[in-house]
């Protein structure tokens, strides 16, 4: 019976993962809490740009590409990035918050893998919407951007591949760091060519000034900036997690432009 119970104990305690002791409960409510500011503010977001999206669809009818229409254009994409942000983070936030909170979870690993691998994908995603949003914000009978908007199409699809390859390890501590690489090469081109594409968009533009787009570049870099480090080598070193916060701003950041602008 003893040994029945003892190895039930061992079960639960393999499924928890207790969180690290190094991490004071300090730094884990801080972490916490903002986590949920940012969960809250980014869905209050959604809800204001998707009500101006529809009232300036009723107020104009039929939409086309015409400056009067900009500002609902930018709410419809900016309801969308905002949506496919909180929703992808949600599944990675809040497990992290949960653990923060209460020092660990069930199937701790399990969930925060899962969290990641959606995440990964939706912030993919989220750069062929935002670069889709400059383009038709500033649009141009040239197309200029056309090859720009197909080239992240195809690194979006090969790292769409990639995350879902089983050697990611998305489920495991430890840390597999030729995937994290390779995962994240496409990624980073996607990133710089988001960059690109947005500095012709500004070569372009005359429906928003040079300073509404080169907010969204410097939030673009700085994100992956801070981006890049974790994803490569946090599972190594945990401390560097906390770079996910100023990256976070920067998201922050970048639809509060476009749902105040």
């Amino acid at each position: 019976m003893d040994s029945e119970i003892l190895e039930d104990k061992k079960d639960i305690s393999a499924d928890r993962n207790d969180i690290s002791p190094e991490k004071p409960l300090g730094a884990r409510l801080g972490e916490g809490f903002f986590c949920v500011v940012y969960l809250i503010y980014t869905t209050v977001l959604v809800f204001i740009m998707k009500g101006r999206y529809d009232a300036g669809v009723q107020a104009a009818g039929d939409l086309y590409v015409s400056p009067e229409y900009m500002d609902t254009y930018r709410y419809g994409f900016g309801f969308m990035l905002a949506a496919l942000l909180v929703g992808g983070d949600a599944f990675h936030l809040i497990p992290r918050i949960i653990v923060n909170f209460r020092g660990s979870m069930a199937k701790q690993d399990f969930f925060l893998g899962l969290g990641n691998l959606i995440s990964s994908i939706t912030m993919t995603v989220f750069y062929n919407i935002l670069i889709g949003m400059g383009d038709t914000l500033e649009y141009d009978e040239s197309m200029y951007n056309l090859g720009i908007e197909q080239s992240i199409l195809v690194l979006t699809i090969i790292r769409l591949v990639i995350l879902l390859l089983p050697w990611n390890g998305w489920y495991k501590k430890e840390p597999n760091r030729p995937w994290a690489i390779a995962r994240n090469i496409p990624f980073a081109l996607i990133g710089i060519l988001t960059i690109v594409g947005f500095m012709a968009i500004i070569a372009h533009a005359h429906n928003y000034p040079f300073g509404f787009y080169m907010t969204i570049i410097i939030t673009v870099f700085l994100s992956f900036a801070f981006y890049l480090p974790v994803a490569i080598f946090g599972k190594e070193k945990p401390k560097l997690g906390m770079l996910m916060i100023p990256k976070t701003i920067c998201y922050m950041v970048l639809l509060s432009l476009l749902c105040f602008y």
